[in-house]
């Protein structure tokens, strides 16, 4: 009995430790098959397209038109003065006539064109320098043309700030002091003959005939108009602006030194000059060539910035003295000193006054 009462206990036992086991864990679930994924592709920055600038490009007028408009109506009366100058100069005096002539052809050097034609002849020279020029419509393209146009006008000294200002204000002042020499070749040389017509029996007891219809005469000559080649004129015209980019713009200025009878362009000499307040003056001139702004809409404005007052007093003092001269004269060969001493050397001297 003993023993039954053992089993059923080991039994029951054993059951009740069966029945408080830990289950065995399920067996782990098969891994996942590994699939391959390629890095991603690298991020190339594309910066956004560049804004399109558009170049300003000055208006364009024919050559009939720019031979009506003050700068190079002015600029080609230059070029009739200094033709006189080099007739003056190279032209021997043989009779009556030629002295004659000589007085009349330079008495347009007393009028205010001779300041305004020297002005706008540096305004055309300084558009054709090239740095000077690219400079220009560069600050157009940036700032407006409107804008520089404005800065021009109320701004003397603005337009120093472009780059190339420097070298087109030499080439301007290279020419006026080329100019100036002209005066005073012509000056030394038509004295000379003064002094040869008066050792000269011909020419020795020729009276000067009357005094009065003479300087009538001179005084209705400072009124004569521009008297340079049609040809000419048109080369003055059509220099225009010549920027790095024109193909044709060597030619261009070729004409219009010839037209001033120049087989080149001057050369400056004294590189450590300082930039004179009329060369300033033409530089802004070029550099409203250049931006196509010196036409018939700013001629007014042209006219009033051409006006040289100093040099004009200093002109009109020449011309009495040359008036004297010839009233004073008893012999016709003392008109010849008349023409060397006041209407070349005393305008050459005018000039350099008035910063020229």
């Amino acid at each position: 009995m003993k023993n039954l009462i053992a089993l059923a206990t080991l039994g029951t036992t054993a059951l009740m430790i069966t029945a408080c086991a830990t289950p065995a864990p399920p067996p782990p679930p098969a891994p996942e098959p590994v699939v391959y994924t390629p890095p991603p592709e690298p991020v190339v920055y594309t910066p956004p397209p560049a804004p399109v600038v558009t170049v300003y490009t000055p208006p364009q007028r024919s050559i009939d038109e720019r031979l009506t408009e003050v700068l190079v109506r002015d600029a080609s009366y230059h070029g009739s003065t200094m033709q006189n100058v080099s007739r003056a100069s190279y032209t021997p005096i043989q009779t009556r006539e030629d002295l004659d002539g000589h007085l009349d052809n330079l008495a347009g050097v007393f009028t205010p064109r001779l300041g305004a034609g020297l002005l706008s002849y540096g305004g055309l020279i300084a558009a054709q320098n090239p740095s000077f020029a690219d400079s220009v419509i560069e600050r157009a393209t940036n700032e407006g043309a409107d804008t520089v146009v404005y800065k021009l006008y109320s701004d003397p000294n603005y337009v120093l700030t472009f780059n190339g200002s420097y070298d087109a204000a030499s080439d301007v002042m290279a020419a006026w002091q080329d100019d100036k020499s002209a005066f005073d070749s012509a000056a030394a040389a038509v004295k000379a003959q003064s002094y040869e017509l008066q050792n000269d029996p011909k020419w020795k007891k020729m009276r000067s005939g009357d005094r009065k219809a003479r300087i009538a005469k001179f005084k209705a000559a400072q009124t004569y108009a521009v008297s340079l080649p049609d040809t000419s004129q048109r080369a003055i015209a059509a220099a225009g602006s010549v920027t790095s980019s024109d193909f044709d713009g060597a030619a261009r200025s070729a004409a219009f030194w010839q037209a001033y009878g120049k087989t080149s362009k001057p050369v400056s000499y004294s590189s450590g000059a300082q930039i004179s307040p009329n060369a300033t003056r033409s530089l802004t001139l070029g550099a409203l060539e250049v931006l196509g702004s010196s036409g018939k809409n700013s001629s007014t404005w042209i006219a009033n910035y051409t006006t040289d007052i100093n040099l004009n007093q200093c002109l009109n003092w020449a011309r009495l003295h040359t008036e004297q001269c010839l009233a004073a004269g008893h012999y016709k060969f003392e008109d010849a000193f008349c023409v060397a001493e006041h209407e070349l050397k005393d305008i050459s001297e005018c000039l350099t006054k008035s910063g020229y």
